[in-house]
């Protein structure tokens, strides 16, 4: 703090308390609307909703379960087709079943095949 000796002294010092008010009071009434606006219920429902979509694990599982319905409707579209014979629908439902729990684990499925085409790429490589 300045020491006040006269009365231009006084006059800076009033001003730049002031300033400090002001900017103070900008500041306040930004984190008062910043306050009132994530306290809006609507405002509370969209961080939440882009929160749980955007987050990366969400994607993975997504993309986890379109693979495994996919593999398992290929495979039952190959094996049964348009036939009405039970033991096929039967053999294709079981099938089917090992197919999406297979394809579930899917950490695995790309650590293998990685490594199978690393390997591959290897034994291709001219020396």
């Amino acid at each position: 703090m300045q020491v006040i000796k006269d009365n231009r002294s006084l006059a800076k010092a009033i001003a730049d308390l002031e300033n400090v008010k002001k900017s103070e009071a900008n500041l306040l009434k930004e984190h008062f609307n910043f306050t009132v606006d994530s306290l809006n219920p609507i405002n509370m429902v969209k961080e939440k909703f882009n929160e749980t979509f955007n987050s990366p694990d969400l994607k993975g599982k997504i993309f986890s379960t379109l693979f495994s319905v996919g593999t398992g409707l290929l495979t039952n579209n190959l094996i049964v087709g348009s036939s009405l014979n039970p033991i096929k629908k039967i053999a294709a439902n079981l099938i089917q079943n090992q197919i999406v729990s297979l394809s579930q684990n899917t950490d695995a499925i790309k650590e293998k095949g990685v490594t199978f085409l690393q390997d591959t790429l290897q034994k291709l490589k001219i020396k």
